[in-house]
């Protein structure tokens, strides 16, 4: 939700754009309307800045910063398209090549953030943001040797790297090595005891493993980390279910619809219930 401006601070910001005449003070009225979250206003002053002075060796970073703005909008086929204009003058640019593999992620676009993030690793290849969204990427593309590859050049630059180290026994789990996966697990939630994420991924193994209990005690704990984490909650609820634990399922049920889970998705298991 956009914060409120107060009447001063939309005085002040409207008195400097209406004397923006410069390249820089374009640039400047539009940094200051970002901070005043007047995001539209802020896209025109940037373009503005760019009519004015088309060839400016700085346009890279207005055009990068103008996607900001526009992805801030939820115009993510604009900003994509700002983040290109960035790129064709500053194609080795690695923030501006982050900023845009991470958009193509969101949008679930993952070959083409995969290629912005070799490149990113082609020019800094240390990068470590860069090496474990490529793993991340790989390891759901089911390519696991590349992913292994990537995981381990991140956790050789940073060994106590936590995104590595639970995404490499996620990679174990994929590769179908659960016992490997779980120790690895077991070992991360002794040195992150309050990361509800590693619970609730060892939840699911053990769960694959008909070890239901089991299951229930890391949802258990992912749940006390995370309250309103309607997923775990979900979770924990169709593993009532399967153990045919109906009035604790219902709760979990409930609770997860109370949390924005469709209610016509758990039709089923809601009818089940009702017979406990």
């Amino acid at each position: 939700m956009r914060k409120k401006i107060s009447i001063a601070a939309l005085i002040s910001l409207c008195t400097l754009c209406a004397g923006a005449q410069t390249y820089e003070e374009y640039v400047e009225a539009a940094n200051r309307a970002v901070s005043h979250d007047s995001l539209e206003y802020a896209e025109q002053l940037y373009k503005n800045a760019l009519r004015l002075s088309p060839y400016d060796h700085r346009n890279p970073l207005v055009y990068s910063n103008m996607a900001k703005v526009q992805e801030a909008q939820g115009h993510t086929e604009r900003a994509l398209t700002s983040y290109e204009y960035a790129l064709n003058l500053a194609p080795q640019n690695v923030p501006i090549l982050m900023s845009r593999a991470n958009l193509y992620l969101y949008m679930g676009n993952m070959s083409k953030a995969l290629i912005d993030y070799k490149n990113v690793i082609d020019v800094d290849p240390n990068n470590t943001e860069a090496l474990r969204y490529a793993a991340y990427i790989y390891t759901r593309q089911r390519e696991y040797a590349k992913a292994k590859t990537h995981y381990e050049r991140l956790l050789t630059i940073d060994p106590d790297n936590y995104a590595g180290l639970l995404g490499v026994a996620i990679l174990f789990h994929e590769c179908d090595k659960k016992a490997e996966a779980l120790s690895r697990l077991t070992l991360l939630a002794e040195k992150y005891p309050d990361k509800a994420e590693i619970y609730s991924v060892r939840a699911e193994i053990e769960a694959e493993e008909h070890q239901y209990e089991l299951a229930i005690m890391d949802l258990d704990k992912a749940i006390e980390l995370e309250p309103d984490n309607k997923n775990f909650i979900l979770a924990r609820g169709f593993l009532h279910y399967e153990k045919k634990n109906n009035r604790l399922a219902r709760k979990d049920f409930e609770r997860a619809i109370s949390l924005g889970v469709p209610r016509g998705q758990l039709k089923k298991e809601l009818k089940e219930c009702k017979r406990d």
